[in-house]
């Protein structure tokens, strides 16, 4: 019969190296980005857990290793638990930087803290300890007894934990994508898709670890260990190249995304005053809507002639530079004086460079066309263009041009 024993402290030290040298590679590439550091915290708290299973099993001490356990552990159960809910936190820094803070994070930990508190503090009245059960049916032998059954409550407890983070993640998803759009030309840095498969990652963690907690087996805490290696790999590679199109603490008064934003104006200097009529403007509606027409037309007439857009790092707090207004009203003039956010607008000035391109400059290479039109990637390029040519490709697109 294979001894699954003799692989578990492979994998214990294969998650540590991952997760010490993940949180040592973020620390170093995040030490201006807050969701790295907070993502390099998470896999350094991880990574010590399992250096303390090495020790374990090192010293031959059962307790820290963790090669089978009795069922329902409580210590088990609780540390699990509260490994499983900081995995949560990164998601909600990603959508709403800055707002975690210790104060907030204590909050959020609070529900987990009161009814593991609560657990302990029943049983002292009870005059009891956690009992020791060595298998299923001895737990479902002392079921109707509480320092049995409120564990179950626990684990309960946990799953509508992250139910709610999760729900209180991804309300914010369409704000996010609705302010890349507006303020960058490219996102594709900036896409929180994979955050879906993040969560995806966090629930088989949380399956797996929940088996060993009500299995025991070593079998059990092989599939949790694979698990968590693939998600914190995963992880790791998002995490270094995710950027976040917000400041570092746009949301460090509160969660609502139209009070961030009023906070953020408030503290936005306008990149030139040359235009004094201009500044006025943003205190008068009609005025406003009045200059709309020539806003768009002063835009139009730079994009054709300085070709801003060519730049792949092309901002929308660009355009001050002549149009001295704030990100508010910049973003305004796109959609309601172009009707298409910036990243829209700007992606079409660069789709008809790239047409151009390809039908003038033959000796150009197709997968240069692309960056040399501002895309940050071949394969942005290329979704793009066949997105808004009706599935033709670049390449077909030239070949097409040569025909006629």
């Amino acid at each position: 019969m294979f001894d699954y024993t003799s692989i578990l402290p492979i994998l214990i030290t294969m998650a540590a190296v991952i997760c010490l040298g993940g949180a040592s590679l973020l620390f170093l590439r995040g030490r201006n980005n807050r969701s790295r550091r907070l993502l390099a915290s998470i896999m350094l708290a991880w990574g010590i857990f399992y250096v303390i299973r090495i020790v374990g099993m090192l010293m031959g001490n059962q307790n820290l290793y963790f090669t089978k356990v009795d069922i329902a552990n409580v210590f088990l159960l609780t540390s699990g638990n509260l490994y499983l809910i900081i995995l949560l936190l990164y998601p909600l820094e990603i959508v709403r930087p800055g707002w975690l803070n210790l104060k907030r994070t204590g909050l959020l930990l609070l529900p987990y803290i009161g009814v593991t508190l609560f657990y302990y503090f029943v049983l002292s009245l009870l005059g009891q300890k956690p009992l020791i059960l060595s298998d299923i049916n001895q737990f479902m032998e002392h079921i109707g007894q509480f320092n049995v059954w409120f564990r179950i409550l626990m684990t309960l407890s946990i799953a509508a934990y992250l139910a709610y983070l999760f729900r209180l993640t991804w309300r914010y998803k369409e704000f996010y994508q609705q302010w890349c759009r507006n303020n960058y030309s490219d996102d594709e840095t900036m896409n929180i898709s994979w955050l879906r498969q993040y969560g995806i990652g966090v629930v088989l963690i949380g399956v797996a670890y929940f088996w060993g907690v009500f299995d025991g087996n070593t079998y059990s805490f092989i599939i949790h260990n694979l698990t968590v290696q693939c998600f914190f790999c995963y992880t790791l590679y998002k995490g270094l190249f995710h950027d976040n199109p917000y400041t570092e603490n746009f949301f460090s008064y509160t969660l609502d995304e139209n009070e961030a934003c009023q906070k953020a104006e408030l503290k936005e200097k306008v990149s030139s005053t040359e235009n004094v009529c201009l500044l006025e403007v943003e205190g008068n509606e009609n005025a406003f809507l009045k200059k709309l027409p020539t806003y768009c037309d002063e835009i139009s007439s730079w994009m054709i002639k300085k070709k801003p857009y060519l730049n792949p790092n092309f901002k929308l707090i660009d355009v001050s530079e002549i149009l001295p207004l704030n990100r508010t009203y910049l973003s305004r003039v796109f959609n309601e004086g172009f009707g298409n956010s910036f990243n829209d607008v700007v992606r079409n000035y660069r789709l008809r460079e790239a047409e151009w391109l390809l039908v003038n400059r033959k000796d150009i290479p197709v997968g240069q066309v692309g960056e040399l039109c501002g895309f940050s990637s071949p394969s942005v390029f290329h979704r793009a263009f066949v997105q808004s040519h009706d599935g033709l490709t670049p390449n077909c697109y030239r070949k097409q041009t040569e025909e006629k």
